[in-house]
């Protein structure tokens, strides 16, 4: 059979499921319910056009990094454009982690850490976050004595929890690890915090980021990392050639042209507070303070709960099977129409 040749590491391998699922309010992918600039929108079939597709993309796209370098206040040197933050974690795990180095990561949060740090061969050390969902960074800190981790990834905000890590605590990590430090900033935009500006200081630290969540770009999946310019040749060394795709790049660098998304970011702040007012008041469920653009709450039967909702065509992101998340459900903030309904439902399924 074919599976007995399949590389042991990934023997028994469960990659991310994504179910296809009719609804009318889509909740459980932390998307943003904005679609692009009008700007954008109106001038759509010029970019297309000068993205000029029979020919291969810039295989480095540089347009696009100078432009995300002025959003981070650094230099196209120190940007790296991907497909989607996947595809560079992915890479970040081709070009620093050989098979039996330990990664270590928190749990809960991002699946892709797991799946690609096993596909690599590495030993996963996965350090549990406290019981209200804080990091727990003395744990994080006596891991790394311990193990001496080739890489160590942070969330920050943490998904899919929404809790957060303090910049002096990322800083006391930054000086006990010996390996490469990721900072996933995905849902920066909705938190404000960043060490971006750390990068000078500590060589092997490395910032993620995506238009995919603020800037609603996540069909297009561009994402890209920041850090000092030699880790950014590494990562370029095992990449693939044309790695963002030509109307990727067009219409990036034409959605951030209209400057920042901060009403946008506003908007859903606002109503990630009318939800969660809401929630509290329906009592039966406890939610989680966040500060990214989802919640996650906790329910006494989760499972029932995300199927009723479905029967009244609300999908968000079910965790059963998940030792730790097994009761918990997070819900993407989307319209004060979504919000409303979502509550309107809940109210109905548990009061």
């Amino acid at each position: 059979m074919i599976y007995d040749l399949i590389r042991d590491e990934i023997k028994g391998f469960k990659n991310y499921d994504v179910p296809t699922i009719e609804c009318m309010y889509k909740m459980d992918a932390n998307e943003t319910p904005f679609g692009l600039p009008e700007a954008t929108m109106n001038n759509l079939q010029e970019i297309v056009k000068s993205a000029n597709v029979n020919r291969y993309p810039d295989p480095v796209s540089l347009k696009l990094r100078d432009k995300l370098a002025e959003y981070c206040g650094t230099t196209r040197e120190n940007i790296f454009a991907g497909n989607g933050s996947d595809e560079i974690i992915h890479i970040l795990m081709n070009a620093f982690v050989s098979k039996n180095d330990c990664v270590v990561y928190p749990v809960p949060s991002f699946s892709m850490y797991k799946v690609y740090s096993q596909i690599a061969g590495a030993k996963n050390v996965e350090v549990a976050l406290k019981d209200d969902y804080s990091y727990n960074v003395d744990e994080i800190i006596n891991t790394i004595n311990i193990f001496n981790p080739k890489m160590v990834i942070l969330c920050n905000p943490n998904n899919p929890t929404g809790t957060t890590l303090d910049r002096d605590d990322i800083v006391k990590i930054l000086k006990v690890n010996d390996g490469i430090t990721v900072v996933d900033e995905a849902y920066y935009e909705f938190y404000g915090d960043t060490v971006v500006d750390l990068i000078g200081k500590f060589e092997r630290l490395i910032v993620l980021r995506t238009l995919s969540k603020a800037y609603g770009l996540a069909g297009l999946r561009v994402g890209y990392a920041v850090s000092n310019s030699d880790v950014i040749s590494c990562l370029n060394m095992v990449k693939s050639p044309y790695n963002v795709n030509s109307i990727s790049q067009a219409i990036a660098l034409s959605v951030l042209e209209e400057g920042r998304v901060d009403e946008k970011v506003d908007y859903i702040k606002n109503e990630r507070k009318f939800l969660q007012d809401g929630l509290k008041e329906i009592g039966k469920l406890k939610v989680y303070d966040s500060k990214a653009n989802f919640l996650l709450i906790e329910f006494d039967d989760a499972y029932y709960v995300y199927n009723k909702l479905l029967e009244k065509g609300v999908l968000v992101r079910n965790f059963s099977g998940d030792k730790i998340l097994s009761n918990a459900l997070r819900v993407t903030i989307g319209t004060r129409e979504a919000n409303s309904y979502f509550l309107k439902c809940l109210k109905e399924i548990l009061v």
